[in-house]
């Protein structure tokens, strides 16, 4: 990847192997449980938050602190040499995530480190961050992965559905729907972002099987345009809904896909939403 290296937060969902293969180096943001600090995907796994969910734990999360980035920036400029880093991370509408790197960024000023927002999260995140490694990979300029960056922030889009909002509401993530609450606790929501990187209801469906459909349905029509696509699948414990939109995209003989990445969701977000989680990302192959 020459001078350029890659950062981002566990939140993306970029399967280990991937970013291992891709050089991503992931900082993890933080699980608290019953009082104690875990890393994401180092010092506990998502089935072990979900068994104390629903064992009526205290689970909260939180961003990295400035020193995490501190340590994975110093490794990347004093023993790999790159003079440029991309950090990239979901939405400053969800976490501080991106505070803490600018904040850490700021100790290192004679290395140029990138910080992106990506107004967005979980795999549709990880696409804005898998693309760039790879450009970074092929020989692309900074401009070049600039452009590259900021098209596909514009141009993705993101839905997901959950099962059961005990988990939503006690976490406090449900300002979108305080003016729905008697629907949202009968309906099934599907989410999205807005320009800004801030969730928002798209609509209710009926039931959780007409739910998941409908991400089917939203992301066909919005990936109508001719032209190949990426398409992300994430679920919290349980995959076959997700197996299930997997079939649908490759038996659809009308899309072009180019990838599929089906992945489990981040724990973080899964200690907000409870295990009764889905979500589909799709954007354009630049």
């Amino acid at each position: 990847m020459g001078d350029i290296a890659i950062v981002t937060d566990t939140v993306s969902d970029i399967p280990v192997d991937m970013a291992e293969e891709m050089d991503i180096k992931v900082v993890p943001l933080y699980i608290g449980i019953d009082g104690r600090n875990y890393r994401e995907g180092l010092d506990v796994s998502s089935s072990v938050i979900y068994k104390k969910l629903s064992l009526k734990s205290k689970v909260i999360t939180s961003a990295p602190a400035p020193a995490d980035f501190m340590e994975v920036y110093r490794d990347i400029i004093e023993k790999q040499k790159k003079k440029v880093i991309y950090s990239i991370h979901l939405s400053s509408m969800l976490s501080g995530t991106i505070n803490s790197a600018t904040i850490a960024a700021r100790q290192f000023p004679g290395t140029r480190i990138k910080l992106v927002d990506t107004k967005v999260a979980a795999i549709s995140e990880g696409f804005i961050v898998l693309e760039a490694a790879r450009a970074a990979r092929n020989g692309a300029c900074e401009d070049e992965i600039d452009s590259l960056i900021s098209g596909m922030i514009r141009e993705s889009r993101f839905y997901a559905t959950f099962e059961n909002f005990e988990y939503v509401f006690k976490g406090g993530r449900a300002q979108f729907f305080k003016r729905s609450i008697s629907k949202a606790l009968i309906f099934k929501p599907i989410i999205s972002f807005d320009s800004k990187g801030k969730l928002k209801l798209k609509k209710f469906m009926l039931r959780m099987d007409k739910a998941v459909l409908e991400l089917y349905r939203l992301i066909k029509k919005d990936m109508a345009a001719p032209g190949e696509i990426r398409i992300g699948i994430c679920y919290g414990d349980d995959p076959v809904p997700a197996q299930k939109l997997k079939k649908m995209f490759i038996e659809d003989e009308d899309m072009k896909i180019r990838e599929i990445i089906l992945t489990k969701m981040t724990a973080v977000m899964g200690a907000h939403t409870g295990p009764g989680i889905w979500g589909i990302a799709a954007v354009p192959c630049f």
